[in-house]
């Protein structure tokens, strides 16, 4: 069973997934990008058999949260940066940059686990678990790929102030349109059970 996931977090909520809005004129870049990386975190667990898997799994997992433990779990993280400029046409965004990380975290097996039926049991599931985080790895790079699209769509507005409080509400609202749909996933998938992340 994969942790709910709510990747992302409104800064004024102190809950304990993040999620960081920054809406700062620093900026070196003259042309938008969208800045992805990757990163996979590993917990090991050492079944001695295929009926070990799950109580390993509970007692080795890192990913806590209301009272129990979960299998896997995905975080993404975004960030925007722009510079404005006033000109006699209005105010212009420029210099958009837009970095999305996204964390995985996910078990596996010790090189001391030899049982072959545990490993192939094993195999399949962290199959599933992983593409299952995967897919929600997907929204948090889609957020950011959506929300730099339509950073750069934005015409010049009458002041810079206005022009700023556009772009971040795009930004928040893209982020919580794609928390929504990780919502939705794990409703619709229990959390990944239909897709075989699960260990009975």
């Amino acid at each position: 069973m994969t942790m709910p996931h709510k990747p992302a977090i409104m800064k004024y909520n102190p809950a304990f997934l993040f999620i960081f809005f920054n809406s700062i004129f620093l900026s070196t870049g003259l042309n938008a990008q969208v800045s992805e990386s990757i990163e996979y975190k590993y917990y090991q667990i050492s079944p001695r058999s295929v009926y070990e898997i799950k109580p390993e799994l509970m007692h080795r997992s890192p990913i806590r949260a209301g009272g129990g433990s979960f299998n896997g779990h995905t975080d993404w993280f975004i960030d925007w940066r722009y510079q404005l400029s006033q000109t006699p046409y209005g105010c212009q965004v420029h210099g958009i940059q837009t970095k999305v990380h996204v964390i995985h975290t996910l078990p596996a097996l010790s090189d001391h686990v030899s049982d072959q039926q545990t490993i192939d049991v094993f195999t399949k599931f962290s199959a599933a678990l992983t593409q299952h985080e995967k897919n929600h790895g997907n929204n948090g790079l889609t957020a950011a790929r959506e929300m730099d699209k339509a950073f750069n769509a934005i015409p010049p507005q009458q002041s810079c102030r206005k022009l700023a409080a556009i772009i971040d509400s795009i930004g928040n609202s893209t982020v919580q349109k794609y928390i929504q749909a990780d919502d939705d996933y794990d409703r619709i998938t229990g959390n990944g059970s239909t897709e075989g992340a699960v260990i009975y």
